[in-house]
């Protein structure tokens, strides 16, 4: 019965809770940060860190920050305080307990709001075990970011320290919500607090509470494991949310998906912190009087807001009673649901979707000759190279600033002439027992003209600082003498260097690169004289997809391993899918051309676009 009791509040309140993140809390944060990262100007890839040095960033980011980490540990002192009632087996009202739980907001009082803020919105998310909040439920670190790190050895060991770091973290400070929420302790004393009561609680007990969690973390990797697709986060539920409702396969999918892990998870906290607050409630003297002890001062001002809500509802009920402002209300409604109708249009797609191999393919060593002839074997419409220019000015495909990780060497591709660099032997991780060459852009060039697929180059340009403009004219100078033009896309993280391209020839396909936004992607992107848009997929998101289809630029993304991200990619409105595997991404991309069909698409022709309409 307490159980239960404990449960039905949590729920009850959680509902309440999450609607109002969704439709004010995280609104609201989001439009003050946005407006700020507008204000700047670029705020992506490299300018990324920019955005914030400077005093003004400074203030308004640690403003939202410690603002957020607030809300965030008010919405699990509530639950707390939910279930520890309940566990007292004392009468438990979800509106008496928001108003007890401001109490505990004391806790982030002074220097304790830093420390906490970042247990709340960075610890948490990333252990995403038990607490379990609104406003920030998960971080993940991007896989272009691990996949890279385990590459090496110490990457490998990198990636093990970090996983071992926040998860030790989390399982020696996993009482401090508690402590923090029923006994109004600072950061600092209820970690110490957290650490002791680890040490009174038993080998028994902490053998449970530790195969609680592991359970957990293992019920999490193995829903994982079956829905591998990107969970919607706050950031979804924005002012579009009925476009993405009517138009968006994936949303939709998405969405019912969303609401039965949101459930569950809520259910299994409240369940997971009754056992735990069974164990300590006597023991270390948590046992909460059903009113928050309040000051005397704090007790007069509550009191007095108290009133003023009471007012203010009596007196929108009194005018709610009045004829005209039901009919004022009817017609603010009526242009409301017009604004969400003319808002719900969605324009139709440029091309059908297209495969790239990454980096040719992950059948041989990346870049070389054997990796790019996979992908053509394997069915991509294009392979992706890296391009960076030698010594004596050779284009040739590598992707690294330096050549240590596949050469052992520590020289960069500039450092040395192409006669030299041809000659090294290269291995990577994935395909370790081969070795492959440096290719030249013009080698590649080649082999397709050759090969009976009919495969084109995603060509990235890759320049040292102050080689943009001589590594477009070096390309440039190898797709021209080759013709090859119609069968090569172009794109790069370097704009300027993409201009000389597009500047000479407007007819050909370039895009822009983006791996890293300080918030939305700014307006300053859509201004970029382009024809695509790659970005790397911890980017992807219903928002960004249907701003880049409003203004008819396809969406790519790089790098997807895995097949149902690569259909939930499609489901949305991507139309190109960058993989190391190119042969699986060409298996998803058919299923879903034959069971949703390619006429709905702007352009019907063999390849991308070409001459008047990329010119347009």
């Amino acid at each position: 019965m307490k159980l239960r009791n404990a449960v039905w509040s949590v729920l009850k309140f959680e509902l309440l809770w999450k609607l109002v993140t969704l439709v004010v809390i995280s609104p609201l944060l989001r439009e003050i940060y946005q407006t700020y990262v507008s204000s700047v100007g670029i705020s992506f890839n490299a300018d990324v860190l920019g955005t914030f040095l400077n005093l003004k960033g400074a203030l308004i980011f640690l403003a939202l920050f410690f603002a957020a980490g607030l809300l965030a540990f008010y919405e699990l002192s509530v639950v707390i305080r939910l279930v520890a009632l309940a566990r007292q087996g004392e009468e438990v009202a979800v509106r008496r307990v928001m108003k007890q739980a401001l109490w505990a907001l004391g806790a982030m009082k002074g220097w304790s709001v830093v420390p906490s803020s970042l247990y709340y919105l960075l610890l948490l998310p990333l252990a995403q075990t038990v607490y379990l909040h609104s406003l920030v439920p998960a971080i993940t670190i991007p896989w272009f970011i691990l996949g890279e790190m385990i590459n090496t050895a110490v990457g490998t060991a990198g990636v093990i320290a970090i996983y071992a770091a926040y998860y030790g973290a989390h399982f020696l400070l996993f009482f401090v919500p508690i402590f923090m929420a029923l006994r109004r302790e600072r950061f600092g004393q209820a970690a110490r607090s957290s650490v002791g009561c680890l040490r009174r609680m038993g080998w028994k007990r902490l053998a449970v509470l530790a195969g609680g969690l592991l359970l957990w973390m293992q019920a999490d990797s193995e829903l994982a494991r079956y829905w591998r697709r990107n969970v919607l986060e706050p950031g979804d539920f924005d002012r579009f949310f009925l476009k993405y409702l009517v138009y968006s396969e994936a949303f939709r999918i998405d969405l019912l998906y969303w609401l039965v892990t949101t459930l569950l998870h809520t259910v299994l906290m409240a369940a997971f912190l009754y056992l735990v607050l069974s164990w300590i409630l006597s023991r270390e003297n948590l046992a909460i009087p059903a009113e928050a002890p309040w000051s005397e001062d704090s007790r007069t001002i509550l009191a007095i807001w108290s009133k003023r809500w009471a007012r203010f509802k009596a007196a929108v009920r009194a005018r709610w009673a009045k004829r005209r402002w039901k009919a004022v209300s009817a017609a603010v409604c009526a242009l409301l649901a017009g604004y969400l109708v003319i808002n719900c249009y969605q324009p139709p797609l440029l091309h059908a979707p297209i495969v790239m191999g990454h980096r040719g393919s992950i059948y041989g060593v990346e870049n070389t000759l054997p990796a790019v002839e996979a992908a053509a074997d394997m069915g991509a419409d294009y392979a992706e190279v890296d391009i960076q220019l030698t010594a004596d000015g050779v284009p040739v495909a590598f992707h690294d600033g330096s050549l240590l990780r596949l050469a052992g060497r520590m020289e960069s591709v500039s450092a040395l002439t192409w006669e030299e660099l041809r000659a090294l032997p290269l291995h990577d991780a994935s395909s370790y027992q081969d070795t492959g060459y440096i290719a030249s852009l013009e080698e590649l060039i080649r082999f397709c003209q050759a090969d009976e697929s009919g495969m084109g180059l995603l060509i990235e340009l890759k320049p040292e600082a102050g080689q943009g403009e001589a590594l477009a004219r070096a390309i440039l100078e190898v797709v021209e003498a080759h013709d090859f033009g119609e069968r090569a896309i172009f794109m790069s993280l370097d704009y300027p260097c993409l201009t000389t391209i597009h500047e000479t020839h407007p007819e050909w396909w370039v895009g822009y690169c983006a791996y890293a936004s300080a918030g939305d992607l700014d307006e300053t992107i859509w201004q970029y004289d382009i024809d695509f848009l790659a970005v790397e997929e911890s980017l992807v998101s219903n928002r960004l997809v249907a701003q880049a289809r409003e203004l008819g630029l396809p969406v790519y993304v790089w790098t997807v391993y895995d097949t149902d991200k690569m259909e939930q990619y499609l489901q949305m409105g991507v139309t190109g899918l960058i993989s190391d595997w190119p042969d699986l991404a060409a298996g998803v991309v058919e299923e879903y051309n034959a069971s949703h069909g390619t006429g709905r698409y702007l352009w019907q022709g063999e390849g991308l676009p070409a001459g008047e309409m990329a010119a347009a």
